[in-house]
């Protein structure tokens, strides 16, 4: 019995110093159970309550590309690993085709806005104007009357003198009516004759239109007339302004403008078919993949490159409780803790699924999170655990 109680109390002053050589005993660790599940990889406590899950890094902006139109491809100007700017050219398809499009449109259209077509244009503009002068004034003359009384009673003292002079050389022709045809007394009283009619004749006529009233088929004449000049100097004001890039309506017409954006659509779409030879990145990112080679056929939506934005990088949790779905809401500050690279990122949740999913029998949420400052090495694909901070 004394040699038990002996080895009893050396066990004890052997446990009582393990840990500290030389030095103080070390207390054991005190174990706090929570519902946060304990203390954050990397030592950083969870504050009490607060939710935990785990999750993914993701790429919102991951794209894989492909043409629209086949073709075999004539050059591939990236490859894996490589940054891309929004805008910059991948693949290139063969163009020549395409190219010479764009160079016969361009020329048409240059054609068509030359300073030469605008100076024509800008005459024309005059021309048209004054068109609708001399179309207006004859409209105008309607109202008013077409002569004065004296103008007319002067017409009238000329038609008696004319009527006085077809009588006397009437009487003169008839003397003569028996003598040859070619005798030059005859003729000479013909000649008298046939023009002391046409001159009253003349006269006559004058009278009628000066104290007469237009018709309806003069008056609608003229106002046709009118209408016609009026919508040429519209349509060719609208034309020189659209030859000098200033805003036209959009129902402008007129021969020459359809030509003018006939030449531009014609222009726009050869552009669009040489664009569509030439793949360029949507967004900033890096180079994921590259599946085709310069000299083979890029068949139209076959994924020829993948782009990942790694500039706008998102964390989705996979493992979020709905018991602890009333603890996250949008906008609620997070720290995101990157197992692969021991490193704490600060973010904020941007959506909440409203659609559950099972996890091994469990309710889940997912919940998607904007990474408030993005690491050099972070990459779609890490795992990372999210700490949900106090709800604003």
């Amino acid at each position: 019995m004394r040699r038990l109680a002996l080895g009893l109390a050396l066990g004890l002053v052997a446990l009582t110093g393990c840990g500290s050589i030389g030095g103080s005993p070390t207390p054991l660790p005190t174990v706090v159970l929570d519902r946060g599940g304990g203390a954050e990889p990397g030592g950083t406590a969870v504050a009490a309550g607060g939710a935990t899950a785990s999750g993914t890094v993701i790429s919102p902006g991951e794209a894989s590309l492909a043409f629209g139109q086949g073709g075999v491809v004539h050059a591939v100007r990236v490859a894996v690993g490589d940054s891309v700017r929004a805008g910059e050219m991948l693949v290139e398809l063969e163009s020549e085709l395409a190219q010479l499009e764009v160079a016969r449109a361009q020329r048409a259209l240059r054609e068509l806005t030359s300073e030469a077509a605008i100076a024509q244009a800008d005459q024309a503009v005059a021309i048209a104007l004054e068109a609708q002068d001399e179309a207006q004034k004859k409209v105008n003359s309607l109202s008013y009357p077409r002569a004065t009384e004296g103008f007319i009673d002067n017409i009238q003292a000329q038609i008696a003198l004319a009527r006085r002079e077809l009588a006397e050389a009437t009487n003169a022709f008839s003397g003569v009516t028996e003598l040859e045809r070619n005798d030059p007394e005859r003729a000479r009283a013909q000649i008298r004759l046939s023009e002391a009619q046409a001159n009253l004749n003349r006269l006559l006529g004058n009278y009628n239109w000066y104290t007469g009233h237009p018709s309806e088929i003069e008056i609608a004449l003229r106002h046709a007339n009118l209408a016609a000049a009026t919508a040429a100097v519209q349509e060719a004001q609208w034309y020189l302004a659209a030859l000098r890039d200033e805003p036209i309506p959009a129902d402008a017409s007129g021969v020459m403008l359809a030509a003018l954006e006939e030449a531009r659509d014609a222009l726009a779409a050869a552009q669009v078919r040489l664009h569509a030879t030439r793949l360029t990145s949507p967004v900033d990112g890096v180079i994921g993949a590259v599946a085709i080679a310069p000299g083979e056929f890029a068949a139209p939506g076959q994924a020829v490159v993948t782009v990942t934005d790694l500039v706008h990088l998102q964390v989705e949790t996979t493992d979020l409780s709905e018991l602890d779905l009333s603890e996250v809401a949008v906008g609620q500050p997070a720290t995101v803790f990157v197992e692969a690279l021991g490193a704490e990122v600060p973010a904020h949740v941007v959506a909440i699924s409203p659609t559950p999913q099972l996890l091994g029998g469990d309710v889940v949420y997912a919940v998607r999170l904007d990474l408030d400052e993005v690491l050099a090495e972070i990459r779609p694909g890490m795992t990372v655990t999210v700490s949900f901070g106090a709800i604003p």
